[in-house]
């Protein structure tokens, strides 16, 4: 894989994860279900991560779009293995997405994996946090190009202000529709 196919391939990741932010905004919840099938997920690739590549310590992506500051977020390390389609970010922390150039959201996971050439993204333990302080947290969240959902999977639980907490296993985002579909039992508590 080409060293200018790094960048790029992070800009598709940050994408991705600004559709996320948006549902800590805006959201509407519709139970319901939809299975999605996965396949040449990056669980099936870790001897890829062997191969000789990238590696990037420590650092910084921001990202900019008509002359302003959109998003920003620091890697502890970025690896890109040869002859794989997967670009992998370790410890994602300060992520800041910007809106008329104030703060709007943040946002941390403990790994992205991006495939390149499909467009699919993992993320593994994700925060998601508006700046009025509501918040989305998940084990895993996955996109697939072709389902057009990000699953959230894993303890999923969102929190608007201090007084209501919901939970459940499983959740389906719809960009574009901004709709946030929880699945399987959900407990909804108001403190």
């Amino acid at each position: 894989m080409s060293r200018k196919l790094v960048i790029p391939a992070i800009v598709v990741v940050l994408g991705i994860i600004c559709l996320f932010v948006t549902l800590t905004i805006y959201r509407k919840i519709i139970p319901g279900k939809n299975p999605l099938n996965i396949e040449n997920s990056p669980g099936h690739i870790d001897k890829d991560w062997d191969k000789p590549g990238i590696l990037a310590e420590s650092t910084h992506f921001i990202g900019r779009s008509k002359g302003e500051k959109r998003w920003e977020f620091r890697a502890e390390r970025t690896l890109s293995a040869d002859d794989s389609d997967w670009i992998r970010l370790e410890n994602i922390q300060d992520g800041i997405f910007y809106n008329e150039n104030e703060a709007w959201a943040y946002f941390s996971a403990d790994q992205a994996v991006v495939n390149i050439k499909t467009g699919n993204l993992d993320l593994d333990n994700v925060i998601f946090r508006s700046s009025s302080g509501d918040s989305l947290i998940a084990r895993t969240l996955t996109w697939d190009k072709d389902y057009g959902k990000a699953v959230l999977e894993g303890n999923v639980c969102m929190r608007q202000s201090e007084n209501s907490i919901l939970t459940c296993d499983r959740a389906e985002y719809t960009p574009g529709d901004n709709i946030l579909e929880f699945v399987g039992e959900i407990v909804f508590k108001i403190i």
